[in-house]
């Protein structure tokens, strides 16, 4: 079904478990991710973070549970698949190409997950240079991706994940490795592909604070369960969530 004739939300977990052996790191796990949100999750060490972006992006198949996206059943598929469909994801240690260049990078991301897509006329490159103005990338476009920063390697990835033209994208830890400044420019990045290229994103950090400035809400994990699901202010005061995480020293 196409996101123009999806009417539920636009991603929808539903009783999804995933066990390793006897240890269970999602328990019966349900959620929904409306469109157009920034959905916010976050958890201990050992919560079950990285489990559930791997089963929600085809890396894992869950053990039970059914997963839609736009009304559509697809947990099992393959990550190609899903990029296809319009999912993407980054990852917290930067999947780029080193010796492309930033541009090049980007052509890979419309080469490989544009397909039939629809880009309104434009030819690719004229949607790649859309894409790397956006994310603020045009200036260092055909820098070698092995001489720029960390910041702007997470960056490049954000771009080419852009350049599949996904509705929703899934974030491991955008902001890991980050300095206090590189952590408030990818934020506000975040903001702004949100609002001018009305994505979705499902963001998993360990910078709690970081993460509810740019959240509209966040999903609290601990040993694979759901804790707490509210606006930012509301899990930031909830009692459970202070004993369990927010009084670690992960908190950032």
């Amino acid at each position: 079904m196409s996101s123009a004739t999806a009417t539920g939300p636009l991603l929808s977990v539903q009783g999804v478990t995933r066990s390793f052996g006897a240890l269970v790191a999602l328990d019966d796990l349900s959620f929904d991710i409306e469109r157009g949100e920034i959905f916010g999750v976050a958890g201990p060490n050992g919560a079950g973070k990285s489990t559930l972006l791997n089963v929600c992006t085809g890396t894992l198949k869950p053990n039970s549970g059914k997963i839609f996206f736009n009304d559509e059943r697809i947990d099992g598929w393959s990550p190609h698949r899903l990029c296809h469909k319009a999912l993407a994801r980054t990852f917290q240690i930067p999947q780029i190409f080193s010796s492309l260049s930033v541009d090049e990078n980007v052509a890979v991301g419309t080469l490989f997950g544009l397909g039939k897509k629809s880009i309104e006329g434009r030819t690719k490159r004229e949607f790649r240079d859309e894409i790397l103005a956006e994310c603020g990338l045009d200036p260092r476009r055909d820098m070698m991706a092995s001489t720029v920063d960390l910041l702007t390697r997470k960056m490049t990835m954000l771009a080419a994940s852009l350049a599949t033209k996904p509705e929703l994208v899934f974030m491991d830890e955008p902001l890991a490795g980050f300095t206090t400044e590189e952590i408030d420019q990818m934020v506000a990045l975040i903001l702004h592909l949100r609002k001018r290229l009305d994505i979705t994103f499902m963001i998993i950090e360990h910078k709690v604070r970081a993460l509810t400035h740019m959240s509209d809400r966040i999903m609290i994990l601990d040993h694979g369960q759901r804790i707490c699901l509210d606006a930012p202010l509301n899990v930031m005061r909830d009692p459970r969530v202070v004993d369990i995480y927010l009084g670690s020293e992960s908190v950032a």
